[in-house]
């Protein structure tokens, strides 16, 4: 069996749906609420395991109920939790979503006590797969750089110095267009498709041993294969939340590579995977499956 190790954040996240979003003042009380595992890397981790990877998971949690709740999830998809860091000192961080049922767009609100790294980094084992998040970029660095024959891919979400820094290290990038955007100095404009050709290539001369995939929300995602740079269309679905679209993309795109697929059935993948994961509230809870996802791929490639 194939396995991986998911390093980065790790939290609980709370769903709330709301028909508007709370006037500033006001007090509102909610009851029906969605909890579960949160974070791009466990959720990744997740995604992984319920594929059929056998999936470590890595980073800080507190030793309070919130990081209890985690953990039991972890434990029901038979992860290997061996590597988590209990804090002592902090609590579990919390993500809380409010999804507009209206308007189908999110607010988060990160709760955290402060950012935590985690003291080790040894695995007794050797992976497939590696998927950082750039949380704990020092670690991320580590680990990408003790496994360099593994097949690699990092979340280029958060832009920062470190971060950017670690584009060197993974083999694989996928990154959001903001961040896209950011490092390449260029932006793109969807009424001038230059500018999409640009971007890529820009990123490619600055990394060259380095493949890129740069989401686009309801747009798609760009790649390149062969030397052509191409744009995969969103699927279109009947939206409810896209919240854990951007992780959901991310889980089936290193499933499809680590398991022998080209960069462009993996973004394919990747964009029908998130395209499900919209179609209900959650992250983790909204997870489809790998049958799901294949099928789609199949009757429309």
């Amino acid at each position: 069996m194939l396995k991986s190790i998911c390093l980065g954040r790790i939290s609980y996240d709370i769903n709330l749906v709301v028909e508007k979003m709370p006037e500033e003042g006001s007090i509102n009380e909610f009851f029906d609420k969605k909890g579960n595992v949160g974070g791009t890397a466990a959720t990744v981790g997740c995604c992984l395991a319920k594929w059929g990877i056998n999936t470590a998971i890595t980073g800080v949690i507190g030793n309070d109920v919130n990081g209890t709740r985690v953990r039991k999830e972890f434990d029901k998809l038979r992860m290997d939790t061996r590597y988590i860091e209990p804090s002592y000192d902090n609590d579990t961080s919390i993500s809380v979503i409010v999804i507009n049922g209206l308007t189908k767009k999110h607010t988060v609100y990160n709760l955290s006590d402060k950012y935590i790294s985690l003291k080790k980094c040894d695995f007794d084992f050797t992976p497939d797969l590696i998927f950082v998040d750039g949380y704990d970029s020092v670690q991320a660095k580590n680990l990408l750089e003790r496994f360099p024959s593994a097949l690699s891919v990092l979340d280029a979400s958060i832009i920062s110095s470190p971060v950017i820094e670690l584009l060197r290290k993974a083999k694989y990038v996928v990154c959001t267009q903001e961040f896209a955007e950011s490092v390449s100095g260029i932006k793109i404009d969807f009424q001038v498709p230059t500018t999409l050709v640009n971007l890529y290539q820009k990123l490619k001369k600055k990394y060259l041993n380095t493949e890129f995939v740069v989401t686009l929300g309801e747009r798609g995602a760009l790649y390149c294969i062969n030397n052509q740079i191409k744009v995969t269309p969103s699927l279109k679905v009947n939206v409810v939340d896209t919240y854990g679209c951007a992780q959901i993309f991310r889980a089936a795109f290193a499933h499809t590579l680590v398991n022998g697929g080209d960069v462009e059935k993996a973004t394919k993948m990747g964009v029908i995977a998130a395209g499900l994961e919209a179609t209900k509230v959650g992250a983790v809870d909204a997870i489809p499956s790998l049958e799901e996802i294949k099928n789609i791929y199949e009757q429309n490639y």
